[in-house]
């Protein structure tokens, strides 16, 4: 038996002797490992060297395809597509002498409008301030409803006439008016059926002594013969004064409406020509082709609505059928002319081409 002491050596010179074992284990496969990505990496060269002379083969031999002379010749023969974005060239009236004259009355019609709804405004407003039976706030509700609605829907069509006045009045198209003129007729629109909406109600509600109710059956209002039988004649001759005056005053803002409603169909009448003209010549393409017939047949409906007015407005008594076709014309042109301006934003509001792009182009060919 050996001491221990040799036992205890002998253990130590066999783990020293096994503990080189696992290094060389590992680095024998690193090695390997090594081995094994430098011949992936020369299979994959082989491959790319491969992939590279098929592509170089058919390079070389594209020319032996069957009818390629016919495939080259057909490519050659067909037409560029056209942009879609308008062409600089085309955007300045100048360039289309023809179309010039028709532009610019296109313009006179936009600033007479614009005008012709300042003063319905302002009547509008007049209305709703002190006109009777139709002042606001309790004196009738509906008739304050008609009032502040007529007065912001003529506000929004100023807004809109003057911005297609600053596109047809210059010298070349301008996409931000156009676009702001869209967007405000749109707004507009909403107002048309919104006074319209108030206002049919009663205007086509045949079975109410209509005149009466809005007290315009003569000069003096219908409140005054409800006037106390106890009065002094100072007092009396001070109302009827008052109410003739004020009677004058109403029957003045009648008249300036007529006006106003008259210069309106008389624009409308000059508008539907022009849209007529347009549509003529757009309706191959079919969403400008869309857009002018509902134009045109808005065009036709506020010619009705404004004729109605000026039968109503021009007269002392006013008529409650002229002011019921008046509220459906309206309604009928309002529902149209909004779709046709909201599509009109897709074309108005498109980006333009960039000029010095544009220019350069140009120059190229």
């Amino acid at each position: 038996m050996a001491p221990p002491c040799e036992d205890e050596e002998a253990l130590l010179k066999v783990e020293v002797e096994a503990r080189p074992w696992p290094r060389r284990a590992l680095f024998a496969s690193l090695l390997v490992v090594l081995a094994g990505l430098a011949g992936l990496g020369t299979g994959i060269r082989t491959r790319g060297v491969a992939s590279d002379a098929a592509v170089s083969s058919l390079e070389m031999s594209w020319e032996d395809i069957p009818d390629i002379d016919k495939v080259v010749a057909r490519a050659e023969g067909l037409k560029p597509i056209a942009p879609e974005e308008r062409e600089l060239q085309d955007l300045f009236y100048g360039a289309q002498p023809s179309e010039l004259p028709w532009i610019r009355t296109e313009c006179v019609i936009d600033v007479v409008q614009a005008t012709a709804y300042l003063g319905q405004a302002v009547v509008f407003l007049y209305k709703a301030i002190a006109y009777d039976s139709l002042q606001c706030p309790d004196n009738s509700p509906v008739g304050c409803a008609v009032s502040v609605a007529g007065f912001l829907t003529s506000m929004f069509w100023i807004g809109s006439y003057l911005s297609f006045a600053a596109n047809a009045c210059s010298d070349a198209v301008n996409s931000k008016a156009l676009c702001g003129g869209d967007w405000l007729a749109l707004m507009a629109d909403f107002g048309e059926v919104a006074t319209a909406g108030a206002a049919v109600k009663e205007d086509c509600d045949f079975g109410t002594d209509w005149a009466t109710l809005l007290n315009i059956t003569g000069d003096v209002p219908g409140w005054q013969a409800f006037e106390p039988a106890g009065a002094s004649p100072v007092e009396q001759a001070i109302r009827k004064v008052t109410a003739i005056h004020e009677a004058q005053r109403n029957r003045n803002f009648d008249i300036a409406q007529c006006v106003f409603d008259v210069t309106n169909s008389a624009s409308y009448i000059v508008r539907v020509i022009l849209q007529i003209r347009s549509a003529a010549s757009s309706c191959p393409e079919p969403r400008n082709c869309a857009i002018n017939i509902m134009n045109i047949i808005s065009s036709f409906a506020w010619i009705s609505q404004f004729t109605a007015l000026a039968v109503s407005d021009c007269q002392e008594t006013g008529s409650q059928t002229a002011l019921c076709t008046a509220d459906i014309s309206d309604l009928v042109a309002a529902l149209t002319n909004g779709p046709a301006a909201g599509v009109a934003t897709t074309s108005d509001c498109a980006d333009l081409p960039i000029p010095a792009q544009e220019v350069k182009r140009i120059g190229a060919e």
